[in-house]
């Protein structure tokens, strides 16, 4: 009892140091990897839940109209069947939709996909700012150079050639009677603190990483990025999330729909919302086991009120803001719970050490910053200003509305001129009371087969004067002038012409149909160009992720991979100079645009350019493959009276270098013995490597 009670008391001497150093807290729930949940009471993981809950329940009912639509949208561009409302009249049968969003959807995935999942070949690191090196300088400011050996700086290099040259002996004739050359003295090369061109070479290492990682090492990516370019110019949002598992020690980024990440209706961007709630919809109940088992969530009941008991479950992941210390200073945390039963699953720190911001007094904590894990791609900015960007369906089909969009009025016109077709087709109208058709007085209605006859109690001219064939009208000729003119708006409003199909004449010339395909994608660009602003973010996380949890494993795999000697994962990740884009050009959506460009350079052949570049350049943009086997590679029988010029040629050659090389020796004894002299005076004589 008295163990019990001794325990008691340090938990309570420990719970109140913990409440009088928030710091220390702090450091704690940052230190701790994984859940966090067992360090917090029942209660305060039921209300963390409840709130969790509530909060997202509101969020998910403010942007009611943009996700009706969404789910609209979606429904109508997958041709889905739609099923009749119960009190729908009976003349309404038809329920068909245009595929104008259908056709509108796959066509910006077909130049979208290809231009930005090029294989080996979708991330592109851009130097910022200038890559002319940086020189290393002494003491006094002044750059330094090496000069037979030796660093020091540049005037004093110079004031030593200038001796050399004063102290050089009268040249001498040589064993030819010919003058010997004047000794050759060296000149000064610069020392570089960074060399010029370094930067590009760092960042063609850490892009030609990032393209192999992102296609070798990470999974599902291009799959992903096919659903991404899909949905997108539909529901006109999708998210991509990229997160570090430190159980399987890789990077494991995934698409999340649009609909599927709720954040409040205020949010302007992902940096400064005070939450973002992931819905992870199809959790099947024994995964959810295995994750209990395992230690990732913590072990509680969840009651199951479905007859099925492997039917899934909708968790939630909310990325929200509690203040778990009690110093008024809400922190980043990453809570995980079951929407039905609200009960929390797991609570993950959102935050380390180094994120926490103190005041002057580096007591007081100001704030604490957060990680980033979504990047937003959108298709069409909300022109009332909303977070959640709208697509083709928003502009169709209306926002929440039922019926009203271009594409409502097209489809509602469809099926008025189909359901009056299909009630002319089937007939009907008005049987005289005394006609005896069937005998026993029975007036019943009368069906045939094809080429099928009956025989009535009735004269061909009762048959006449006893039925009257009910008149339909016919749909007035506006309504098909109306479906051209909605028909003609939906495609101006989705870009969905005969020029960027491929369906036009191409009578014309080919400059024209060229100018015309450029005007008809100006739309397309402008969108494509948001599209890879996301998608430069998206790599630059991919970057920041390995190089803050990749660790050893990611170093080791960088060299092998890359076979540099040069290569360096902690400079060449850790370095802020650098900026991560797509290869592809947004302004480049179709090969004839690209070869358009080709040809203009295949023009400036013999114009003082590299022409083989040239011709590699045209060869790339055509997709020839192996182009290495097309270069010219030399090589051949080589002509006798040429070698031998040659060999007359090398042999004085020859001579002039032994001559050359006997004075540049003098020269550079001379040099060295100031040098020396001077620089044992000065402090510079420790080598060209000082500095560096």
């Amino acid at each position: 009892m008295k163990a019990t009670d001794t325990q008691i008391e340090a938990e309570q001497q420990a719970t109140q140091e913990q409440s009088s150093s928030p710091l220390a807290y702090l450091a704690e729930i940052s230190q701790t990897q994984g859940d966090i949940s067992s360090m917090l009471d029942e209660n305060t993981l039921t209300q963390i839940g409840a709130d969790a809950i509530r909060d997202y329940e509101i969020d998910d009912e403010d942007r009611g109209e943009w996700l009706k639509t969404a789910e609209k949208s979606l429904k109508i561009a997958a041709q889905e069947k739609i099923s009749p409302p119960k009190d729908a009249p009976s003349y309404r049968r038809s329920y068909s939709s245009f595929p104008i969003l259908t056709t509108a959807a796959l066509q910006f995935r077909a130049r979208a996909y290809p231009a930005i999942c090029k294989s080996g070949d979708m991330v592109k690191v851009k130097v910022i700012g200038s890559d002319r090196g940086r020189p290393q300088v002494g003491p006094d400011g002044q750059p330094l150079v090496s000069l037979a050996g030796q660093a020091m700086p540049l005037q004093q290099a110079q004031m030593i050639l200038q001796q050399a040259a004063q102290q050089q002996p009268p040249q001498e004739a040589g064993p030819d009677g010919q003058p010997a050359p004047a000794p050759e003295l060296p000149q000064p090369e610069p020392l570089w603190q960074i060399a010029p061109g370094a930067k590009q070479k760092r960042a063609d290492r850490v892009g030609q990483y990032l393209n192999i990682y992102l296609e070798y090492r990470v999974s599902g990516w291009e799959r992903d990025t096919d659903k991404l370019l899909t949905q997108l110019p539909i529901i006109g949002c999708g998210f991509r999330k990229m997160r570090w598992d430190a159980a399987e020690g890789r990077l494991k980024p995934s698409y999340v729909p649009g609909m599927n990440l709720v954040v409040p209706s205020a949010t302007v961007t992902l940096d400064d919302t005070p939450r973002a709630t992931e819905k992870l919809e199809g959790t099947f109940p024994f995964k959810i086991k295995e994750r209990m088992n395992s230690g990732f969530y913590r072990k509680v009941e969840l009651a199951n009120t479905n007859d099925d008991k492997e039917h899934p479950r909708l968790l939630l992941e909310q990325h929200c803001l509690l203040d778990l210390d009690g110093d008024g200073v809400d922190e980043p945390y990453i809570v995980t719970l079951d929407h039905e039963t609200q009960k929390v699953l797991r609570i993950e720190a959102d935050f380390d050490e180094d994120d926490v911001v103190l005041a002057d007094d580096d007591q007081t904590v100001v704030r604490v910053k957060r990680r980033s894990y979504y990047v937003k791609y959108g298709f069409l900015p909300d022109p009332k200003g909303g977070f959640y960007d709208i697509g083709f369906g928003h502009l169709l089909h209306g926002e929440g509305s039922e019926e009203g969009g271009i594409g409502d009025i097209i489809n509602t016109i469809i099926r008025q001129a189909l359901d009056a077709a299909a009630a002319q087709i089937a007939g009907g109208g008005w049987v005289a009371a005394g006609l005896r058709l069937q005998g026993s007085n029975r007036n019943e209605t009368m069906r045939w087969n094809p080429g099928e006859y009956k025989t009535v109690n009735a004269t061909g001219a009762a048959l006449k004067d006893g039925i009257v064939e009910r008149t339909f009208p016919q749909l007035p000729p506006f309504m098909f002038n109306l479906l051209d003119l909605m028909l003609g708006a939906a495609k101006d409003v989705t870009s969905v012409k005969d020029i960027v199909t491929g369906e036009a004449s191409n009578n014309g010339p080919v400059g024209t149909t060229l100018a015309l395909l450029e005007q008809g994608l100006q739309f397309f660009t402008a969108i494509y160009k948001g599209i890879y602003l996301s998608a430069g973010e998206e790599f630059s996380l991919m970057r920041d992720n390995l190089a803050a949890y990749g660790g050893e494993e990611a170093a080791a795999d960088y060299m092998n991979v890359l076979d540099d000697p040069e290569a360096d994962f902690e400079k060449d990740f850790t370095d802020t100079d650098t900026d991560i884009k797509p290869v592809s050009d947004p302004s480049s959506v179709t090969n004839m645009q690209k070869m358009a460009k080709a040809q203009f350079m295949m023009a400036q052949l013999g114009g003082g350019l590299d022409d083989l570049e040239i011709r590699k350049f045209s060869m790339e943009v055509a997709g020839i493959p192996d182009i290495d086997r097309f270069l010219p590679k030399g090589g051949g029988q080589p002509d006798p009276v040429a070698l031998a010029q040659v060999r007359k040629l090398a042999s004085e050659a020859d001579l002039n270098t032994a001559r050359s090389g006997e004075a540049q020796a003098r020269g550079m004894k001379i040099v060295q013995e100031l040098a020396h002299q001077i620089g044992e005076s000065d402090g510079y004589a420790q080598g060209p490597g000082v500095g560096v």
